[in-house]
């Protein structure tokens, strides 16, 4: 079999804007006492911005995964799937250790200051050894940081359904929502807590519907149906029915349907994806999609790149927003800051995100790879550049000078040092030195011939 050698396809700039938006969403709303929280999509109903990111991953696995099985076929395939598997393990690690750490640091300075998170995270410090072997079966999940878990979850289901859409898709379908209807009929859940109860927040038999609904769309399982003005109609109208029951100013101020959102709770229900959030998310991806059909030209724009950047790095992004989040929160605790005082909190992380999406992709070009001839001329030009390139590189390297322990002069301790005593045992022929030559500091053995007990000589 020849090796493949067509060129990747261009990347979809509108699933990479639009995971790159959920991203900046979910900062938002992850980060406790944020007011902006009530000015985002989540309030427009049931449906949120975890819905878009699980729904457009599915998409991009049907790009990214359904080309390797295709080209390799379903057992290298699935190698490349166990293998994102376990990155995608590794990075729920290094998630909870950078919150362990982050905890520890913000609470030695002030203990009340994230109080939330201390208790989210209290089990692992009480009882680390049991914690640590927990965590590292995914036995131990605690809230905030339990989306990758049911992310690597579902992408194991993975490559099953891909094997059982090569019978027949309906199959692959019929799967999943067996898996969706098994979880709330049987009660299907996974422990997350070795000391209660408490579920995964994220159901992961549960949410695999959204993913692989996004996959199948992806995989041209189901056809991405055409914007007509009557089913647009229906999803605006259902939009619109929704709105009041998950926005308080709706619920508030309309007995009616704070009394349908009680009866109707479990079907709205986020962690096991009730029916009616994910219809709204439908509705909502519908009238997205068809907006999207006439102005998709407008992602070519410079000004946006930043935010498809972000989407494409949706990984170490995350990471990083789950993080800024937790200290956005620590800033915001207690101070009942309004939408302007706390813009600036969310303006630096929005803002350290997509500097951190850019250089990512900088770092994947490779740029130390490329040959660039510059003349003298060209050099000469460059100098404020090569100027604080110098000053950048002498910060990084006076670093190590910080964490220094200070220690005193080896030729100063070698002069004070305290002689060890000379504790050699002299022999017999000492005994008969000079007095003068016995006040050392040697010690001889002078034994009593008188009281020996000698064993008798043969």
């Amino acid at each position: 079999m020849k090796p493949d050698t067509r060129p990747a396809a261009p990347r979809n700039l509108q699933l990479d804007f639009f995971r790159g938006l959920a991203l900046m969403i979910i900062f938002i709303n992850h980060m406790p006492f944020n007011p902006w929280f009530d000015y985002t999509p989540s309030r427009l109903g049931p449906s949120d911005a975890a819905e878009t990111f699980v729904f457009l991953s599915g998409f991009a696995a049907a790009i990214a995964f359904g080309r390797s099985f295709k080209q390799a076929g379903l057992s290298l395939g699935s190698v490349r799937v166990l293998f994102r598997c376990s990155q995608i393990y590794l990075a729920h690690l290094m998630l909870f250790l950078l919150m362990s750490t982050l905890l520890v640091i913000v609470t030695s300075w002030d203990e009340n200051s994230a109080q939330w998170q201390l208790d989210n995270l209290r089990y692992f410090f009480d009882h680390t050894q049991a914690a640590l072997l927990a965590l590292v079966s995914l036995r131990y999940v605690p809230n905030f940081i339990d989306i990758l878990p049911m992310y690597l979850v579902i992408m194991l289901w993975l490559p099953m359904v891909w094997g059982l859409s090569r019978i027949h898709t309906l199959l692959a379908l019929g799967f999943s929502v067996s898996l969706y209807l098994a979880a709330w009929y049987l009660g299907w859940e996974l422990p997350a807590d070795p000391t209660s109860t408490r579920p995964w927040y994220f159901n992961p038999f549960c949410w695999q519907l959204v993913f692989f609904t996004g996959f199948a769309f992806g995989s041209g399982w189901l056809p991405i149906p055409a914007f007509s003005r009557s089913l647009g109609s229906v999803c605006l109208a259902y939009v619109v029915f929704c709105y009041p029951l998950e926005n308080p100013f709706g619920y508030n101020q309309l007995p009616w349907f704070a009394s349908f959102r009680e009866h109707y709770e479990p079907l709205l229900n986020k962690s096991h994806l009730g029916i009616l959030r994910y219809l709204h998310f439908l509705a909502m991806a519908y009238l997205v999609g068809g907006m999207m059909r006439k102005h998709a030209h407008h992602l070519q724009n410079r000004w946006l790149k930043p935010v498809i950047a972000m989407g494409q790095q949706s990984l170490p992004i995350f990471i990083l927003g789950t993080c800024l989040s937790f200290l956005g929160g620590v800033i915001l605790n207690g101070s009942n800051a309004g939408l302007v005082d706390s813009a600036w909190v969310n303006i630096a992380g929005l803002g350290l995100m997509l500097l951190t999406a850019q250089l990512l992709n900088w770092l994947d070009e490779k740029p130390w790879k490329k040959i660039i001839q510059h003349s003298v001329h060209q050099a000469n030009a460059d100098w404020p550049k090569q100027a604080m390139l110098a000053f950048s590189l002498l910060c990084l390297s006076i670093i190590p000078l910080l964490f220094l322990q200070t220690q005193s002069d080896p030729l100063t301790m070698a002069a004070t040092a305290i002689p060890e005593p000379d504790l050699a045992i002299t022999g017999l022929e000492d005994l008969t030195a000079d007095t003068a030559t016995q006040n050392t500091e040697a010690v001889a053995f002078q034994p009593d011939e008188q009281q020996l007990d000698l064993p008798d000589t043969l």
